[in-house]
């Protein structure tokens, strides 16, 4: 029985170990006078394989470029308050090492596009908008060639009727260092003051009330000082900040006072816990207020 076998040649002129083409072009009948183009592509062998037209038969073969499993992402960037498409959001599409792969500016329906994405390949979505919280999605390709991959965008925005909403400021118990998650709020404010050069704000930091009235103050202050230099470390002038003064449990929202605070939740005890950020200047009537805030499973503080 005879088989069709490849085998390269090097600079040498030497051959590599010859290896066995297998089905197609082999049979378990005899295959020989193996024959292709320039290209490799398009080619003649023989074979006395069964069903054939006589005893050795010659073949003819097109070698087919192998399909590329290819998949797009697409999506809408809308206002989460109002559910609209919010034209001229800028989408950028990133890879897992943090490169911007492409990006787009959607139009007035929102939809945007990224075509040709590798199956099996994971990317992020990123959709911004000048004085909006940005979103992003993870899109994850999977092994079908030509799915769509849906990942709609929501953003926030930071100014509604009159005021800037940002999440809560956390500090850990008894401390006024920024945290971590902390900064990443207050980065909302850093962009909204450099969205609006002429901005100036001033800082209010309250606790709830358990500890003495004079020590609360006296941490609520060293808060909206720490909240007030990190902003400016951020590249925010300090003479855009008029004040950073702390409150202590001098304006409670809730009944927890001195005389009710062990009857309190800690989820009560937090809503007392805030930071404010009030413009004062460059945008007249317009507020930074939190809102309500998410009860995490920490360490009561004040």
């Amino acid at each position: 029985m005879m088989d069709i076998f490849s085998s390269k040649i090097n600079e040498k002129g030497e051959f590599s170990k010859p290896e066995n083409l297998d089905f197609p072009f082999n049979s378990e009948r005899d295959d020989f006078c193996f024959y292709t183009d320039a290209t490799g592509k398009k080619g003649f062998f023989s074979s006395n394989r069964e069903k054939g037209k006589g005893d050795d038969d010659i073949y003819s073969f097109v070698v087919q470029d192998p399909v590329v499993c290819m998949q797009y992402i697409a999506g809408i960037v809308r206002d989460v308050k109002t559910n609209l498409p919010l034209p001229q959001s800028t989408v950028k599409l990133i890879d897992r090492n943090g490169k911007v792969i492409n990006q787009v500016v959607v139009g007035e329906d929102g939809a945007y596009r990224f075509n040709k994405i590798p199956c099996e390949s994971e990317f992020t979505v990123l959709g911004t908008k000048q004085d909006y919280k940005a979103d992003t999605k993870t899109a994850n390709a999977t092994g079908r060639n030509g799915q769509e991959i849906r990942a709609d965008l929501n953003l926030r925005p930071l100014i509604i009727d009159n005021k800037i909403v940002i999440n809560p400021i956390y500090f850990d118990f008894d401390k006024s260092y920024i945290r971590d998650d902390a900064k990443f709020e207050l980065e909302d404010i850093v962009t909204v003051m450099n969205n609006h050069p002429d901005m100036v704000i001033k800082i209010e930091s309250h606790t709830d009330s358990r500890g003495s009235k004079s020590y609360n103050r006296s941490l609520s202050d060293r808060r909206a000082k720490s909240t007030r230099d990190y902003i400016i470390s951020r590249g925010i002038s300090a003479d855009r900040i008029e004040s950073a003064i702390g409150y202590g449990e001098d304006q409670l929202l809730n009944h927890c006072d001195d005389a009710h605070r062990y009857k309190c939740t800690e989820e009560e005890h937090q809503l007392n816990r805030r930071s404010y950020f009030i413009i004062v200047k460059g945008a007249p009537n317009v507020e930074v207020e939190n809102k309500k805030p998410t009860v995490i499973d920490r360490k009561p503080g004040r």
